[in-house]
Formats: C-alpha cells, sequence, structure tokens
C-alpha cells in the first residue's frame, strides 16, 4: 500500500512540473481562459514618445475583450482589437487591425504554456506567427510577437505596466 500511494503522488509531481503550472495550478488537462484573467485591466507601456496601451475586459466566461493602440505625440498611430476566445477545449487570441487582412480577425491558437509563457500560434499568417504573453510578476506583463519577417526571424517585446483594474 506504501508503495501504491508512494507511485501517485510520484506521477502527480511529474505531472505539474513548472513547465506544466499556472499560478500553482497543473496546466492538464488545458489551459481554459481562466488561465488569463490576470490580464483584466488596463496596462501602459512607454518607449520614448511612444506609449501603448492594452486594456482587457472579461465578457463572460469564454471570452476576454481587448483594444490595444499606440499613441505618439497624442495622435494613434496604431490600434487593434482583441479578444482571447475559449472554444470548447481550444482557446484563441484574436487580433483585428484596421489597415490589415482587410480588417478581419487572425486567429492565433493556444500552443503551449511553457515557462509561464502563453504562447499562441499561426504558422500560416504572414506577420507575426507567435504571439507570447506573461506575468512574471504581479501588475507587469511581458508580451511578444515573433516570426519571419523578410526571410529573417524579428522579434518585438512589450512590457506593460498595470495602471489599474
Amino acid at each position: 500500500m506504501k508503495r501504491l500511494t508512494f507511485l501517485i503522488l510520484a506521477l502527480v509531481i511529474i505531472a505539474c512540473t513548472p513547465s506544466s503550472t499556472i499560478n500553482g495550478e497543473c496546466a492538464s488537462p488545458g489551459v481554459t481562459i481562466k488561465h488569463l484573467q490576470w490580464l483584466v485591466g488596463t496596462w501602459k507601456s512607454v518607449k520614448g514618445k511612444e506609449i501603448s496601451y492594452e486594456i482587457w475586459t472579461q465578457e463572460n466566461d469564454s471570452l476576454l475583450k481587448g483594444i490595444g493602440y499606440v499613441l505618439l505625440n497624442a495622435d494613434t498611430v496604431f490600434s487593434e482589437k482583441l479578444q482571447i476566445v475559449q472554444n470548447g477545449n481550444e482557446l484563441f487570441y484574436v487580433p483585428a487591425v484596421g489597415n490589415q487582412n482587410n480588417g478581419q480577425p487572425v486567429y492565433f491558437k493556444f500552443m503551449e504554456f511553457n515557462k509561464g509563457e502563453f504562447n499562441f500560434v499561426n504558422k500560416d499568417h504572414d506577420f507575426p506567427q507567435r504571439i507570447i504573453y506573461k506575468n512574471p510578476q504581479p501588475d507587469f506583463l511581458c508580451a511578444r510577437i515573433e516570426g519571419t519577417k523578410e526571410g529573417k526571424l524579428t522579434k518585438v517585446d512589450f512590457n506593460f505596466l498595470k495602471v489599474k483594474n
């Protein structure tokens, strides 16, 4: 009986290694939208004269909605509508940019949670092909877009601080 208990405990520990846990929870059998609720609120990033914002709200148990925009000298130079959608057991990051893809949303499928990073992938998109979100500490959001652009691997990082819930 002791061996069986030890074996079960060992399997639970292995199944919930740090690379497969989210906020202390085992990511198996799958990541759901509730694992991204920490996004809800207003996030701000300042790079020189550029100020970027992402503002997220929770619409329901299967939808987070957001907007992202960049200001330069008080003018909006970029804006996008954002969604994170839970569809059954699948999770998608869905941006829509007015002057890209005819304004149509682009679906990036959640592929993995690894070392605190939520990875969304769409290999068929021109750029980016991968979007990564992570929350390394409270009130801090690291976002990265990456992929092949003009034949070269390109990565763009955004570091946000939470300004309000």
